[in-house]
């Protein structure tokens, strides 16, 4: 049986509220991406739409900040594709990868081909490239990189949504979450797909799905493995969870409570390296005055040098 990481059996959690991405009586943002430095600036990405509008029919916005607290709103990153398209309803949960000097956002979408609906629209995950943080950028023209199964009796055939990307052995690891028309919201699973390039193919993992749990996706490179954060739904909800081959993941350690929508900032993310030195922050989406805002988690989980 592999080992835990002792650093993640006693994780402490503790958040703070940010300036210019924090609450908004007239927007909602939620489903904060990573969050990545570019020289001595932060990034982030996020689903943003004016109050009150349907959270699937959202765009992608970003923002910078120098420490981490202090944040300036960027403006739109990815609008909604062309009418028709996979992606002409909402585009949502960005994750932002860094590969070869190129930067990828991942991103979930719906069409406007038929009425939104949570438990009947099938959601897809595409991917755009860009050479600057800034953008502008361009739509993969094989979108969607990932879809539902078409399988009815499988756990993904509605919705694959919220990636988180890494870099394993060589290869882009796409952890995503997956539910059927069968399944309610708070039932949604993790799947895995990787690929050799990090604008796919994507196949996914003959053992899928890999964890029964988990409203949003949170996963990170720890050590030698991949480390999760295990949100507010499932069996293993509000659990910090470790796999040392990326796929049997087991629990680490349970936590009070943990924000949806996570996003680490881990400088270890997309190197491909034997040895995550774990996250110690990131950002979340919070509830409160009727609006959803971005928060800031700060953690305790220091990757030990002394322990094996």
């Amino acid at each position: 049986m592999d080992t835990i990481p002792f650093e993640l059996r006693t994780p402490n959690y503790r958040t703070t509220e940010l300036a210019g991405i924090g609450f908004d009586p007239l927007l909602d943002r939620q489903d904060p991406s990573n969050v990545i430095k570019v020289g001595e600036t932060f990034h982030v990405w996020y689903t943003q739409r004016p109050a009150e509008v349907e959270p699937y029919a959202s765009t992608i916005y970003f923002a910078t900040s120098e420490d981490g607290y202090n944040w300036i709103d960027r403006g739109q990153a990815l609008d909604r594709g062309s009418t028709g398209a996979w992606d002409s309803f909402g585009v949502i949960t960005p994750y932002v990868a860094v590969v070869g000097g190129r930067y990828y956002l991942y991103y979930t979408a719906t069409s406007d081909v038929e009425p939104f609906s949570t438990n009947g629209t099938l959601r897809h995950i595409g991917v755009a490239m860009a050479e600057s943080p800034a953008g502008p950028w361009v739509r993969n023209g094989s979108n969607p990189i990932l879809s539902p199964s078409m399988d009815p009796s499988l756990y993904d055939s509605l919705v694959v949504d919220d990636t988180h990307v890494i870099v394993r052995e060589g290869r882009f690891w796409l952890y995503f979450k997956g539910r059927s028309p069968t399944l309610k919201p708070n039932e949604t699973k993790w799947g895995l797909a990787t690929s050799d390039h990090p604008d796919g193919p994507f196949r996914k993992h003959d053992q899928n799905p890999i964890l029964d749990s988990g409203h949003t996706v949170c996963v990170w490179p720890h050590r030698e493995g991949v480390a999760a954060l295990v949100d507010n739904t499932g069996p293993e909800r509000f659990t910090v969870q470790y796999a040392a081959d990326g796929i049997d993941f087991r629990r680490a350690a349970s936590i009070e409570f943990v924000h949806t929508g996570c996003g680490p900032y881990d400088p270890d993310a997309f190197a491909d390296t034997s040895y995550g030195r774990g996250i110690q922050w990131g950002v979340a989406q919070e509830r409160g005055e009727g609006r959803v805002y971005i928060v800031r988690f700060d953690c305790d989980l220091q990757a030990a040098s002394s322990e094996s």
